[in-house]
């Protein structure tokens, strides 16, 4: 792709990349390439006795990635004098011509390569970006708030990420894009899976290493995500739905408020509309940002596409698609090229990583059968008097309940002792770090994947859906593949062939856990059991909401 392009060397082929962690060691000193014709630019300034910083200035606010490259340059300066860098203009000015040329002599520039299909996403993931810093300056200059400039370069580099994975891990973003467009698995989901992260959390993770501004780390921060019901909320608030209470409210007024969110709401703009203008996704997003600016919905449409006009013809590459191009775009079932081709494939497997995950634990070995072969499990309790027991003291209450972990523990002796479920997992669900744990697990071994495994419910499967709402989710051979693309990979792959159960615990305030169940590797759950399961745990989130009264 660049001049001095060469094969990755062999530890990054052969190493296995997932998680965060890996992924920033991996990504952190490669290189960005530069666009030709602005890297020439640069270097004629910089080489002429007449040019101005004002001419510099103006060259690298047109180019994403020498803004990145002079910022973080100037951000290691500031760093020694406990400043922080304010602006593009400010990079510049603090750094000097000598500093500047230095730059420019170890940036390398792009060998534009028309067929190359991880170079035009490498492109257009750049434009996506200064797309989305584009709306948000002219959101923060409209509303007259302060921190424009330096939440510019906030939403500017909010997906550096994305840039360097489609320079450095194609392959993996090439799996990612036919989860997506093809699989229809949920965005986050697919990444997660390939990358044993999103892509939000390498690029957060990026940033801090790289030193970038605690605005940039903060609006990356997927902690600081509204969830999809508060999204939700926040299209009802933009509609003036009078279903809201005073609580709801004032937490929206408090996320509004906050200095990241225009800069997360600008880059969730420019993803989902580089996909289409007009998909279901976008309908909801300009009446949000209509909200946020004050304005008539028409007014914010004619606003958002004269940003997505100006982002476009700031930074332009010829032969990629540009973000105001999509907006002319009529809905159609044409695919778009969005995937690696063989050929190209075939040229580059070599220099990159392969998309391979960590093994798997694994699973315990099933016992032998019996010499009469048993398919599923006997429809009936394995103790009538503990599985009755149970239930009625949920339903009418029961005087040693005094605390959420009592009923819990009663609700596994139901469904193990008193249903007969063979293997059944307690997961606790933690509401203020969004993750969902193994806490308790009958049936199965310590080393077991599913005895610990825990789970993010920041990206949307099924058992972030279970803890939006109590609900009960069965899992067969029949339905699997409605599911499976809701399902985290490394989940999956432990569900046994006859399925599972899931089903959500609640309490007032909110969702406690989720209980997974299945008959073992040789055996099948029926009917009789799935509405029993069922029964015991819509039982125990009465006794906890009654508890909690």
């Amino acid at each position: 792709m660049a001049d001095s392009d060469a094969p990755e060397q062999q530890d990054d082929k052969t190493s296995i990349l997932y998680g965060s962690d890996a992924w920033a060691e991996y990504l952190q000193h490669k290189p960005f390439p530069v666009r030709a014709s602005s890297l020439k630019r640069l270097r004629s300034l910089l080489l002429s006795d007449s040019s101005t910083i004002s001419d510099l200035t103006h060259v690298v606010k047109h180019d994403p990635i020498l803004s990145f490259h002079v910022v973080r340059e100037a951000e290691k300066a500031h760093a020694a004098k406990g400043s922080r860098v304010s602006s593009i203009d400010h990079a510049v000015s603090s750094l000097g011509m000598d500093p500047l040329l230095a730059i420019s002599r170890k940036l390398q520039p792009v060998k534009i390569n028309p067929a190359s299909v991880q170079q035009k996403q490498y492109l257009r993931s750049l434009a996506n970006s200064y797309h989305a810093a584009f709306q948000v300056r002219s959101w923060l200059q409209r509303k007259k708030l302060p921190f424009v400039e330096e939440s510019f370069l906030a939403a500017l580099f909010y997906g550096v990420a994305h840039w360097s994975l489609w320079l450095h891990a194609p392959l993996h973003m090439n799996k990612i894009q036919i989860k997506v467009r093809e699989e229809q698995i949920d965005q986050s989901l697919a990444e997660h899976d390939v990358l044993g992260c999103t892509i939000q959390h390498i690029s957060m993770a990026l940033s801090q290493v790289w030193g970038l501004s605690e605005l940039t780390i903060e609006a990356q921060d997927p902690e600081t995500s509204p969830s999809r019901g508060m999204l939700a909320r926040l299209h009802q608030r933009a509609l003036g739905d009078p279903r809201l209470d005073d609580e709801q409210l004032r937490e929206m007024n408090h996320l509004v408020q906050e200095r990241y969110f225009p800069i997360k709401l600008g880059n969730w703009l420019a993803q989902i509309v580089s996909h289409n203008w007009r998909s279901s996704r976008h309908i909801n997003t300009p009446d949000i940002i209509a909200d946020y600016l004050g304005l008539e919905l028409d007014q914010t449409m004619a606003l958002l596409h004269q940003g997505c006009a100006a982002a476009s013809r700031h930074y332009h590459v010829p032969g990629t698609l540009s973000p105001a191009a999509d907006m002319l775009f009529i809905p159609s079932d044409f695919p778009r090229n969005f995937q690696l081709s063989e050929r190209e494939l075939k040229q580059i497997s070599g220099k990159y990583p392969q998309p391979v995950k960590p093994a798997p634990k694994k699973k315990a070995v099933p016992p032998p059968a019996p010499t009469e072969v048993q398919t599923h499990l006997p429809d009936e309790l394995a103790n009538a008097e503990i599985f009755n027991q149970t239930a009625e003291r949920f339903v009418k209450g029961y005087h040693l309940y005094t605390k959420p972990a009592h009923i819990l523990q009663g609700l596994m002796q139901g469904l193990i002792q008193g249903l007969g479920l063979p293997r059944v997992v307690l997961n606790i669900a933690n509401t203020k770090q969004h993750s969902l744990k193994a806490a308790q697990a009958f049936g199965l071994e310590k080393t077991h994947p599913l005895a610990s495994y825990e789970i993010d419910l920041s990206i949307p499967s099924v058992f972030k859906k279970l803890t939006e709402k109590p609900g009960l989710i069965w899992i067969q051979a029949e339905n699997l593949t409605k599911y499976k693309p809701m399902i985290p990979d490394a989940f999956a792959d432990q569900i046994p062939e006859s399925g599972c159960l899931l089903m959500s615990v609640f309490r007032t305030s909110g969702v406690v856990a989720v209980v997974y169940a299945d008959a073992g590797e040789t055996l099948q759950l029926s009917s009789f059991h799935q509405e029993r399961f069922k029964y015991l745990c819509s039982a125990a989130t009465l006794a906890l909401k009654r508890m909690s009264q």
